[in-house]
């Protein structure tokens, strides 16, 4: 899988008025269709009352939309193409609408439904994912600092176990990864390697 730019794992939300009508938009990040549908389900329980809750996610399973009663394509499409149009990955939107009575027609819908989702991920605190390889390293104390500076120059320190001597799990972006062994080597005279256990998404 190829690196992505997600939201950190909280609900984010965003509110507005058009026309007497109350949009309020909500954010998640998600990872399966699953995690999507039980995100929207809480939100259409909490706010059952709503003219609609229309919504849209887009995960490494598979995308959705949804108007919810909303004219064709004016409610759930705007705000899949938000996540898309900001390059967003495993994340679901809900918008909840209460009708004010006053109809928008349907280019107002979709500037509404664009603003909501628009807004609430512009608010969103934003994460990345990367494709790594997770390094293993043991090393004296005499090298920790040398493998510490290397490692967060390319990548991140997972986790760090103090023994008899110090070992490390290294997290270091696929592309970086020559980078950071010649670093290491570099760094150690030679006398420190790293041991690739294996590559995974890892959150920065």
């Amino acid at each position: 899988m190829k690196d992505y730019t997600t939201l950190k794992n909280k609900i984010f939300r965003y509110e507005f008025v058009v026309e007497k009508s109350r949009f309020i938009s909500f954010a998640c990040r998600v990872s399966t269709v699953g995690q999507a549908n039980s995100f929207i389900e809480s939100i259409c329980k909490q706010y059952y009352d709503a003219t609609h809750n229309c919504y849209a996610y887009f995960t490494e399973e598979g995308q959705k939309f949804s108007d919810d009663g909303e004219p064709q394509g004016t409610a759930g499409m705007p705000i899949l193409n938000a996540i898309k149009g900001k390059e967003l990955f495993n994340v679901a939107v809900v918008v909840t609408r209460y009708f004010g009575g006053i109809k928008l027609g349907a280019g107002g819908l979709v500037r509404a439904y664009g603003k909501a989702a628009n807004s609430v991920l512009d608010e969103s605190e934003k994460m990345q994912f990367k494709e790594c390889s997770l390094m293993q390293i043991n090393c004296d104390y005499t090298f920790a600092s040398s493998v510490e500076s290397a490692a967060i120059k390319y990548g991140k320190i997972v986790d760090r176990q103090y023994l008899s001597g110090v070992s490390y799990s290294v997290a270091i972006p696929t592309g970086s990864k020559d980078g950071f062994v010649k670093k290491l080597s570099d760094a150690t005279q030679g006398k420190v390697f790293a041991k690739e256990t294996c590559v995974k998404m890892i959150e920065f």
